[in-house]
């Protein structure tokens, strides 16, 4: 009847305007005011499930009764559905409306509701009712949790429950663990004082936990001798191995073994493995929407990132709404899980370790000389199979311990600005040297100067050169930058090396790294075939460009267009604007051992394939160029490489292969970098007659390649091939550092 009344009255005042509209008052015309049609209850349910659709909850809460709003204000209102849909995540909203039934002065309207999650799918909710009544204001919603979900009452919760199995294993390429979820790792505690000799301690855990040792000694530094700290954590293996020399040697007084996710290499495969730790906070909600709660693990780098789904797989999950108790009250939804898939890599764990054991032994022996803190800062190598291009180890120094980033790890306990000193560290830990850091070259360039002169048919294989310690190219060549000088010209007047090499073939040009050969050659392709002709041929094996290489991050190195002769001399010799990366040498190197063949570098080896089941992905060697270079040519390259290891007379790292029961072609390679310290090359491959695997090694602002990257080299090859391990130089363990003289415009052997 309420109704009724309102309605005739509306209708009363609107004739009476309108008689009136005519008449003027004082002159002017009589206003009539605008009469808006009143919203029915399914008006404003629908403009309530719009608003809810956009997230608009002001507007939402204004549609509520007053009733409704003295119950709930409006932050708790907001509160309650952001609750609601925080662990659901909502990206759309439909709806249908059905009828509405009037009673006096409430109104029942029925509707079906679906919402679209990115964890959940569809969840539909049929044949919903939203109850309003009205006011002197028009209908309000009386409103309650219910008009949410249907069976959520005051009280109760909405509840996603999962069921995440174990992180799946990285494997290497024989199916041996990298990285294995039920891993045991043991941490160690000491104290100073219970050392015989903390110098002895530093130096075998520094070996045993692949640290650098100086990093080590900062840290035991900030102990007081009687504190009893946390050393460091290794596996059950090495524990049984070395527990007895660890306790002899450092005084260990505690032990304590935990299952956790295990890295077989430490850091000295995080580059490649990866790591996992909690979700970041800025990266929550998307994660959130793949089905993520914060705190839950993830993979942060390398194969652990890149293959996160394939590794964690999609846990089960079912939503749920709960009593207060926690009695089931209503299934809404749920995603089947898909089990996790180990990933096999072709990584070989044998070599891996090696590699990774080579260079930071070479560091911290080292230590008192090239290796000194604000020295050398890193270093980097990597083994490649020359007939399939898949990578078998790949190490960059310095790196961190991958552990650190996962929730269960003692060592942040005793140290909690680990990390932020790793981020802070102007060494760059998190960077993969191989990868993504570009150098000058060096002397390895020359193999692709020689490839170019002896394609373009500037030399053959019988033409003569008198390699002297000066070459002047101002009258034949143009070059300003004259003078210019030969490595050996640099060498003390008493050393063998310090004589000129004299007539030599092309090949004896490279085994010697003969400067003035390169300075012609570059000069003469510049000028007799082209400025761009010797940068087409470092395009065409490898340079320039991305490798291809799969998990990896990568940069394209710099290949500058030559515009003058001197520029085109110093790229002759791998100096000028040319840049690579170590994994480009290696991919080059690899070209030049197979016989001209390009295959992309990669590291994953299959995907899948657990107890049985088929593998979902599976490599195969990929062709991505050929060299397209005369046999002749390149086995002149070749012949000039493998002297380098074993000619007396020219080769320039013979002094690193003595006694090997392998064969080696290499070429060493000593780049400028700004700064007095230059960067330390080797590149080779093996065995020379049917050639393997090639390897790329590079010191930081160290010394000569021959006497950083070179035994690093070798003590590779001798874990690849059986030898016993290579003694470092004595001279690396005495101090104090003496840099090289290098004059501009020049590079030494």
């Amino acid at each position: 009847m309420r109704v009724v009344r309102s309605r005739i009255f509306v209708l009363f005042m609107l004739l009476l305007l309108t008689s009136c509209a005519g008449g003027t008052s004082g002159g002017a015309p009589i206003a009539v005011p605008i009469i808006t049609q009143q919203r029915t209850p399914q008006d404003v349910v629908q403009t309530f499930l719009d608003n809810w659709k956009a997230g608009d909850y002001q507007n939402m809460y204004a549609a509520l009764s007053s009733q409704s709003q003295s119950l709930y204000t409006f932050p708790v209102f907001q509160a309650i559905y952001e609750e609601t849909f925080l662990q659901i995540g909502v990206t759309d909203l439909t709806y249908t409306l059905r009828e509405t039934q009037l009673q006096g002065a409430s109104a029942a309207v029925s509707y079906d509701l679906s919402i679209v999650s990115p964890v959940f799918g569809t969840i539909d909710d049929p044949a919903r009712t939203m109850r309003l009544v009205e006011s002197p204001n028009g209908w309000g919603i009386a409103w309650s949790s219910m008009d949410i979900f249907d069976g959520l009452a005051a009280g109760s919760r909405v509840s996603v429950q999962s069921r995440q199995e174990p992180r799946a294993d990285i494997l290497d390429r024989n199916g041996r663990p990298l990285v294995q979820t039920s891993g045991t790792m043991v941490a160690l505690y000491t104290a100073q004082q219970n050392m015989p000799n903390v110098d002895d301690c530093l130096n075998l855990a520094a070996r045993l936990l692949k640290q650098r040792r100086y990093d080590l000694q900062a840290y035991f530094n900030l102990f007081n001798v009687d504190t009893i700290f946390y050393l460091g954590e290794i596996d059950a293996q090495t524990d049984a191995l070395e527990g007895a020399a660890l306790d002899a040697t450092c005084g260990i007084s505690g032990r304590f073994p935990r299952d956790t996710r295990y890295y077989a290499v430490g850091g000295g495969a995080v580059h490649v493995t990866g790591y996992i730790g909690q979700i970041p906070a800025d990266q929550v909600e998307t994660w959130r929407e793949r089905g993520y709660e914060p705190g839950d693990l993830i993979g942060l780098n390398g194969v652990e990132s890149v293959y996160q789904q394939t590794l964690a797989g999609q846990p089960e999950r079912v939503l749920r709404i709960l009593s207060p108790s926690g009695v089931l009250l209503r299934e809404l939804g749920g995603r089947e899980g898909t089990d996790p898939q180990p990933v096999t890599l072709t990584i070989d764990l044998d070599l891996q370790r090696a590699t990774a054991q080579a260079i930071v032994d070479a560091f911290n022996y080292a230590e008192p000389n090239w290796a000194a803190q604000g020295i050398s800062p890193g270093a980097g190598a990597v083994v490649i199979d020359v007939k399939t291009g898949a990578v078998l180890a790949m190490a960059s120094f310095p790196w961190f311990d991958p552990g650190i980033f996962n929730p269960d790890t003692p060592a942040l306990a005793q140290n909690p600005t680990l990390i932020a000193g790793l981020f802070n560290d102007e060494r760059q830990p998190f960077t993969n040297r191989v990868t993504q850091q570009q150098y000058f070259p060096g002397s390895t360039f020359k193999i692709i100067t020689t490839t170019a002169a002896t394609a373009e048919n500037l030399m053959d294989s019988s033409d003569i050169f008198d390699c002297q310690l000066q070459w002047d190219g101002r009258e034949r060549f143009g070059d300003t930058s004259s003078p210019r000088f030969d490595w050996r010209a640099l060498e003390p007047e008493d050393s063998p090396k310090s004589l000129p090499a004299g007539q030599i073939t092309v090949w004896q040009a490279l085994a010697a790294s003969c400067n003035p050969f390169f300075y012609e050659m570059g000069a003469r392709l510049f000028l007799e075939r082209g400025s761009d002709v010797l940068l087409n041929y470092a395009q065409r094996m490898g340079l320039g460009k991305l490798t291809g290489i799969d998990v990896m991050q990568e940069v394209a190195g710099t290949l500058p267009a030559t515009s003058s002769v001197e520029q085109a001399i110093n790229e002759a010799i791998g100096q000028g604007g040319i840049q690579v990366t170590m994994l480009q040498m290696a991919h080059m190197v690899a070209g030049v051992a197979n016989g001209g063949t390009l295959y992309q570098p990669y590291i994953v080896q299959q995907v899948g394939g657990a107890d049985g089941a088929a593998p979902t992905y599976v490599a195969e060697p990929n062709v991505v160029g050929e060299l397209n270079i005369s046999q002749s040519a390149l086995d002149i390259v070749r012949t000039g490489m493998c002297a380098v290891t074993v000619d007396e007379t020219y080769g320039t790292a013979v002094f690193d292969f003595y006694d090997i029961t392998y064969t080696v072609c290499g070429k060493t390679g000593t780049a400028q970098t700004g700064r007095r310290e230059p960067h330390g090359w080797f590149v080779a491959f093996a065995p020379a007659d049917d050639p393997q695997i090639a390897i790329a090694a590079m010191v930081e602002f160290s010394r000569e390649g021959s006497e950083t990257a070179g035994p690093i080299v070798r003590r590779i090859l001798d874990a690849y091939f059986g030898d016993p391990e290579y003694a470092y130089p004595e001279w690396w363990s005495e101090g104090p550092y003496v840099p090289l003289e290098m004059r501009e415009g020049m590079t030494l052997g």
